[in-house]
């Protein structure tokens, strides 16, 4: 009888996704542990000590100066205004989440019911900003810095995180005219493993448009494009 594979454990996956062997494993866990598993009725004191809101304050600095650093090394001849957007662009909300679920972060998350199967982005976002704080408590700068560029590599690797992105333009416009944050749907819509095709609805409003590419991110500004034209 062929031997059952073992679930990984949360150490292990850290080791794994972080590359990092944590000294302290209550660190881990509390990083891991968003605050909607507390109970209604926990205290402030209770939030401090047993969720990630912390360690996610602390992940979200560690996280803006290694990208930061990053982008500034591997790209000696872009500009500052090439730089800036690749780093908003590199520890966006949106991003983070595309992280979480690539690298399969939710699977060893402390999660409360009331969040529903499939969490927001900015709970996906916050564990993965918990998980790098919870890594710098334990490890240092370096490990820090080693975990982010682990977590981060494919998104690190790829330049075009630096060009103008209408996403980016259409957001500042759909804060200041609807106080809401422009909606996308993006799915696989076709193509092959190697060249796949994805399709998004984007909804601002009342309004929405569509968009196409070979990736989610060239779906996504393919729609914001769209949209910024027909606000024109």
């Amino acid at each position: 009888m062929a031997d059952i594979a073992r679930p990984e454990t949360r150490l292990e996956f850290a080791e794994r996704v972080l590359g990092h062997r944590f000294a302290n494993p209550d660190l881990l866990l509390q990083g891991c542990t968003h605050a909607s598993r507390l109970a209604a009725q926990a205290t402030p004191e209770d939030r401090r000590r047993a969720s990630n809101e912390r360690m996610e304050f602390l992940g979200d600095a560690i996280l803006g100066a290694v990208v930061a650093i990053a982008v500034y090394g591997r790209h000696p001849q872009a500009d500052e205004g090439w730089l800036s957007r690749a780093k908003s662009n590199l520890v966006s909300r949106a991003m983070l989440a595309r992280v979480a679920d690539r690298t399969g972060v939710l699977a060893h998350a402390v999660i409360g019911g009331q969040v529903g199967p499939q969490p927001p982005e900015s709970v996906k976002a916050n564990l993965v900003e918990g998980m790098i704080g919870a890594v710098f408590i334990d490890g240092g700068w370096e490990a820090g810095l080693r975990a982010v560029e682990m977590l981060l590599e494919p998104e690190l690797a790829d330049p075009s995180h630096g060009e103008s992105d209408p996403r980016m333009a259409l957001q500042e416009w759909a804060l200041a005219h609807t106080q809401k944050l422009p909606v996308y749907a993006t799915v696989r819509s076709g193509g092959t493993d190697h060249a796949p095709e994805f399709t998004t609805t984007l909804t601002v409003g009342e309004r929405t448009a569509n968009g196409a590419g070979i990736s989610r991110k060239k779906a996504e500004a393919a729609a914001a494009s769209a949209m910024l034209t027909a606000l024109a």
